[in-house]
């Protein structure tokens, strides 16, 4: 029987139609203690040809893998700072957000209070009550760039504490079931602790 002599994948076809596929056409039935023997062998050769293969396509194959692997470290330097830039930028836009967000709410609320005491007396008093213009404008959720747009949206983070206690029809547990059940009824689940997140998407252009 000859030996394979070169690891490239047309010599180990050749050798496997040679010394191999001719005898593994049809189910193989052994009837004999030579045939035994023999499929003994031919085993072998199967088992050595596979092993062959394997290791010629990992050895044709490695060339690709280090070429991709030298164009991942070759961008990776300049995708980690942009990357950080662009977290720096959407964290600074978020915490900004939220905090006039909340200054204009604060106001808003201050001023629905007090216009609720003026028309309190001017009920009691009679005189026609005025409403003022608002003293801040409600913020959206929208921040309109110069050639962009970036939505604020709110959204949740859902981490399983405990799966027992987490109801039989959201398990095993499913984190799809859990965040639609939760978009739906906005109620606490049990197991389950959910919290507020915030993330921006932006439109170029």
């Amino acid at each position: 029987m000859e030996t394979v002599e070169e690891n490239t994948l047309q010599s180990l076809v050749k050798h496997a139609e040679k010394w191999f596929f001719p005898w593994v056409i049809e189910e193989i039935v052994i009837e004999t203690d030579e045939q035994l023997k023999n499929m003994s062998d031919l085993l072998g050769v199967g088992k050595k040809i596979v092993n062959a293969l394997e290791a010629a396509r990992k050895e044709e194959k490695q060339p690709f893998i280090d070429g991709g692997k030298a164009v991942d470290d070759s961008y990776r330097p300049t995708q980690s700072r942009v990357s950080l830039g662009v977290t720096r930028i959407d964290k600074a836009l978020l915490v900004y957000h939220r905090k006039k967000k909340s200054e204009a709410d604060a106001l808003l609320e201050m001023q629905m209070v007090e216009e609720a005491k003026k028309i309190e007396e001017c009920q009691v008093t009679g005189e026609i009550y005025q409403p003022p213009e608002a003293i801040a404008k409600p913020v959206g959720g929208t921040v309109k760039g110069n050639m962009s747009s970036t939505a604020i949206i709110d959204s949740f983070e859902y981490f399983i504490k405990d799966e027992n206690l987490v109801p039989r029809e959201l398990c095993s547990p499913d984190l799809k079931k859990i965040k639609a059940k939760h978009k739906y009824d906005k109620k606490p689940i049990p197991g389950v602790l959910i919290t507020p997140k915030s993330h921006t998407s932006t439109r170029l252009g």
